[in-house]
């Protein structure tokens, strides 16, 4: 009877853990939005093995990015490109940054951050979609 009420506990735990994880970095987006620091949600992806980092970063952006907040967008683009920036959405996110937000880019990146992260080629492959279509190849 104990070693069940173990396992049920344990069982109990592993279902619940990975949503006290999604918990941390959805606190630590509504962090970065109120407070303009993206460090703690930064943090908190990069503890979380399982995460897709590409699809959380480009939902944190995207958040950011549509309700003008570029600056903060910007500091998680950079965080995104030095952790994959051979990721579609990574090069559609400094690809708009460039077009949209030149000043800004440059700015907060710098030219020698773009040429180290910056693939035209890649960035070519991946649309206005920002890779929410999951559709195309290279938004997969």
């Amino acid at each position: 009877m104990y070693i069940i009420g173990i396992v049920g506990v344990l069982l109990i735990a592993a279902l619940l853990f990975p949503k006290l994880k999604g918990n941390a970095i959805q606190k630590a987006i509504v962090h970065a939005r109120k407070e303009h620091d993206v460090k703690p949600f930064i943090a908190a992806v990069d503890e979380d093995s399982t995460a897709d980092v590409p699809t959380i970063y480009n939902s944190a952006i995207k958040s950011l990015w549509d309700s003008y907040d570029r600056e903060t967008a910007t500091d998680l683009i950079k965080a995104l490109l030095e952790r994959n920036d051979t990721a579609p959405i990574s090069q559609f996110w400094i690809k708009t940054l460039l077009e949209v937000e030149p000043e800004i880019a440059r700015k907060q990146l710098g030219e020698v951050f773009i040429q180290e992260h910056y693939n035209e080629g890649i960035a070519a492959q991946c649309g206005g979609c920002g890779g929410s279509c999951k559709k195309c190849k290279s938004c997969k």
